[in-house]
């Protein structure tokens, strides 16, 4: 059971091996419990709660830091980064990625993923391709990897070409909702002129209320529609 970070703080029954791998000296301290907001971060820096590397200190299980002297505590062990990067290569994205890395370095016969998604924004599209492709590296060297159903890594909503896109309900909807909406605004800049003349057609009157009518009826729709999403993946 490896954890990371300031996972401490959710009191785990059980941990064999700790991660840090950040640079202490980019450590943004804060006080347990109270929230950070991004401006409140300088850039560059990582949010850790206050006394994180005094709980890093008292684990009596090995903690892997960047430099072990700099956490000076008997347990603190130097990552070997040079030797992850010559078993799987130099492309790391995220703490995640590093340990799963330092598990096919040391030859894992299973490598198993809880509680990591990389799903916020920022993580999909920087950390997520990365740690997909170390999975599919350590699948490739028979290690067996297991992810659960419910995690969007290495995973996704329909085999392409095979099977139907399940969002394809949504998008259909949601051209039809900008196809009402064009319509409707050709016809209010109509009524605007005719106003404007004072000669406001009737026709064009129950057009609009038709318009607004069937966008709403489209809007409910989009909002219902649901779409078998179960992930498919290793």
């Amino acid at each position: 059971m490896w954890l990371l970070n300031d996972m401490w703080l959710l009191n785990p029954s059980r941990a064999d091996r700790w991660y840090d791998l950040h640079p202490f000296d980019k450590f943004h301290y804060s006080k347990v419990g109270k929230k950070q907001l991004g401006h409140q971060v300088p850039a560059g820096y990582f949010v850790r709660p206050e006394g994180h590397l005094d709980a890093l200190r008292r684990m009596t299980i090995p903690v892997y830091v960047q430099d072990a002297a700099q956490l000076g505590s008997p347990n603190a062990v130097t990552f070997p980064k040079a030797e992850v990067e010559k078993s799987v290569g130099p492309y790391f994205a995220s703490s995640p990625a590093w340990m799963v890395g330092h598990a096919i370095a040391e030859g894992a016969t299973e490598i198993q993923i809880f509680g990591i998604h990389l799903a916020t924004d920022w993580e999909y599209l920087k950390q997520k391709p990365n740690m997909s492709f170390l999975l599919g590296v350590a699948a490739g060297k028979g290690i067996k990897v297991i992810v659960p159903k419910t995690a969007p890594l290495i995973r996704e909503s329909h085999q392409y070409a095979y099977q139907a896109d399940p969002d394809l309900p949504r998008v259909a909807i949601k051209k039809r909702i900008q196809d009402l909406e064009q319509q409707l605004g050709a016809i209010e800049k109509q009524l605007a002129v005719r106003r404007w003349w004072k000669r406001v057609d009737p026709n064009l009157v129950s057009r609009k209320a038709w318009l607004q009518a069937q966008i709403m009826d489209a809007q409910y729709a989009l909002a219902s529609a649901t779409a078998d999403r179960s992930p498919i993946g290793v």
